[in-house]
């Protein structure tokens, strides 16, 4: 421990005592060592993970209140080279990984660094179970409130179409899982349309990307919507038991299909999904496999129609040759019919003819000769004149003539032309 130094100042109960900056830090040192046991366990979740290039790895380990943004309470964290092998091991046989969001169980002592005045755990073990149980006791809470909301099975209500040919796909667009999930879609040879938006899938910051990815589809005219992610650790794939991302699947206007790659434990996100797959590529088989179906059915349809088309063509086919046959035999006697007919029809028409061009005769000569009767020239020929103006107006009258006019007088044998010299009116 370092020595304190003597100052001159004097205070209220004698002279204060000052100690250097390494002096005190030996102090708490010392205090911590006495007053807290070589070894303690302490909870909480992971934050601001790193890991040097020596192989160390340090992060927080924070306490949080529900609902606020400030950690209740931080705990530096330092996890040796030496001790992480061990720590890593442990954690793998329970399908865990060391990163941030993680809620964890660790050993270790808790140590106060004077050079850098920092207060740390140095970490040399962890509880797995607890890990596991917790987010197992975490994931059954979210199911039970969801439960008892009536919102579990809110997103299965959805009635799947009979082609989902528009996809919307939540998923990282560098991953295998993206890779995997549209390359089984490009071979099944159906026209599937993929509408991707690349996020993050992993990580702290995961679940919120993700339900902002799902958001953003919503708005988009698809089909269905799958959210892809491929295998991992348990840790892998917390953003799929957030609660976020459960909520938004379930207010979400269309089916979605999960491929979130764990063959054992089911997530949230899978509980609340119209319809989960194992993997992505088994959730692009669930959108081929219902597109199949229908092509099938129609497959089915054709057959059935053209067979039909078949039997009626068929059909049309011999009643055809059987009229055909009825036409041919028939015709024969139609046609003698049709002349006698029509010879029977002549006589008629030819005596009609007859009476009715001797009666037309006499009726045109009828007319002729009254025609001859009213002919002007056989008034002539009586001894009558026809007298006109010069504009050749037949005149009738003496009024409106006047001395001087010349007249045109026909007879019949010529023309007299004339001029007034005087008029007298009886």
């Amino acid at each position: 421990m370092g020595v304190p130094i003597r100052s001159g100042a004097v205070g209220a109960t004698g002279t204060d005592e000052t100690y250097t900056v390494g002096g005190l830090g030996a102090a708490i040192k010392a205090a911590l060592t006495a007053g807290l046991p070589e070894t303690v366990w302490v909870r909480g979740e992971v934050s601001r993970y790193s890991e040097s290039a020596a192989g160390h790895a340090y992060f927080d380990l924070v306490e949080k209140e529900p609902g606020a943004r400030s950690p209740k309470a931080v705990l530096s964290v330092a996890l040796f080279k030496g001790a992480r092998s061990g720590v890593d091991r442990d954690l793998a046989a329970a399908g865990l990984r060391l990163e941030a969001g993680v809620e964890l169980r660790i050993r270790g002592r808790v140590d106060f660094y004077a050079p850098s005045g920092r207060l740390q755990v140095i970490m040399n073990g962890v509880d797995p179970v607890f890990t596991v149980g917790q987010m197992a006791a975490d994931r059954t809470r979210l199911l039970e409130t969801l439960t008892h909301e009536g919102v579990l099975r809110a997103n299965a209500r959805w009635e799947m179409p009979l082609v989902p040919l528009r996809v919307g796909l939540v998923t990282s667009a560098d991953s295998a899982a993206y890779h995997d999930f549209v390359h089984e879609l490009e071979a099944s040879g159906y026209a599937f349309t993929v509408t991707l938006v690349d996020t993050r899938v992993q990580g702290p910051t995961a679940a919120h990307e993700v339900a902002v990815a799902l958001r953003r589809l919503a708005a988009v005219d698809l089909d269905v919507v799958v959210v892809a992610r491929g295998g991992g650790a348990r840790t892998d794939l917390l953003a799929f038991d957030t609660e976020e991302v459960a909520r938004t699947i379930v207010g979400l206007p269309v089916p979605v299909v999960t491929g979130i790659g764990h063959e054992i434990d089911r997530s949230v996100a899978d509980e609340v999904a119209h319809t989960a797959a194992k993997t992505p590529t088994a959730a692009a088989g669930v959108l081929i496999d219902r597109v199949a179906e229908f092509d099938a059915v129609l497959a089915d349809l054709s057959v059935r129609v053209v067979h039909r088309a078949d039997t009626a063509c068929g059909y049309a086919t011999r009643h055809l040759a059987g009229l055909a046959r009825r036409v041919a035999h028939a015709a024969p006697r139609v046609v003698r019919a049709a002349s006698r007919r029509l010879a029977g029809h002549e006589r008629v028409v030819v005596v009609t003819g007859r009476r009715a061009t001797r009666d037309a005769a006499r009726a045109l000569d009828a007319a002729e000769a009254r025609l001859r009767a009213l002919d002007p020239r056989r008034v002539l020929e009586r001894g009558y004149s026809v007298t006109r103006a010069a504009d050749g107006r037949v005149v009738r009258s003496v009024a409106g003539l006047t001395e001087g006019t010349d007249l045109v007088t026909e007879l019949v044998d010529g023309t007299v032309t004339s001029r007034i010299t005087r008029t007298e009116q009886t």
